[in-house]
């Protein structure tokens, strides 16, 4: 386990991060290699860094946007936990306001927006350099799959914070506002599933798949929410 400080806020990250970091790196470079064969093995390993470490910031930078929109609300982040899942925002003290457990959930969204529109711009800017735009193109997905998974409304993501504390900021209570997010859940996964299985039946195998799977996951969090 290391710790440091970033922001004077402590982040522990566990040892199992660089593995990890390596067997993207190694997945990234072998797939430059195989989609540009004209490059040498060192370009490659160089490109497939540089990318790696562009989805790693759109990933573990997420946690980051967190800390500036805490200070903001007013309740200030105690931790951040990196490791082999999703990166982890501790809070000691929740027993705050619906308005400020939002305004928390946001800074990663807005982190990550920000990234994706970022990475699409310099993109664009881009045209004629094809290693810069496939960099950024490796940005823009890191960003946008987070950006997407973070809207997810389930109850430890941005996405279902947002949504349990606004319905409570509408009149809720918060046991009724957890089981209408569960409620959501349950109808998004099964969408998921449906929608999965309807892709794969017309051939559309890898979205097919990837919504079968993110269904299933949904699925399964809820479920397990419930005991």
């Amino acid at each position: 386990m290391i710790s440091v400080r970033i922001f004077s806020t402590p982040v522990k990250i566990k040892i199992v991060v660089l593995p990890m970091f390596i067997v993207l790196w190694g997945g990234i470079t072998w797939l430059g290699l195989y989609w540009h064969p004209e490059r040498s093995f060192w370009q490659g390993l160089l490109i497939g860094f540089v990318s790696t470490v562009l989805l790693f910031l759109s990933d573990f930078g997420h946690p980051f946007g967190h800390i500036f929109s805490a200070r903001y609300a007013g309740a200030p982040m105690d931790e951040i936990l990196l490791s082999e899942g999703m990166p982890r925002t501790l809070y000691w003290n929740n027993d705050v306001s619906p308005n400020v457990h939002r305004m928390r959930a946001m800074g990663g969204l807005i982190y990550n927006l920000v990234g994706l529109l970022l990475s699409i711009t310099i993109f664009q800017i881009a045209s004629g350099h094809a290693i810069a735009r496939e960099l950024m193109g490796w940005s823009a997905f890191g960003h946008g799959l987070i950006f997407v998974e973070s809207l997810i409304p389930l109850p430890m993501i941005d996405g279902g914070t947002i949504l349990k504390w606004t319905l409570v900021a509408r009149g809720k209570t918060e046991a009724e506002a957890d089981d209408l997010v569960r409620r959501v859940d349950w109808i998004l996964g099964f969408v998921a599933v449906m929608a999965g299985i309807i892709l794969a039946f017309i051939k559309i195998w890898m979205v097919g798949l990837i919504s079968i799977v993110a269904g299933v996951i949904i699925l399964g969090i809820t479920a397990r929410k419930i005991q």
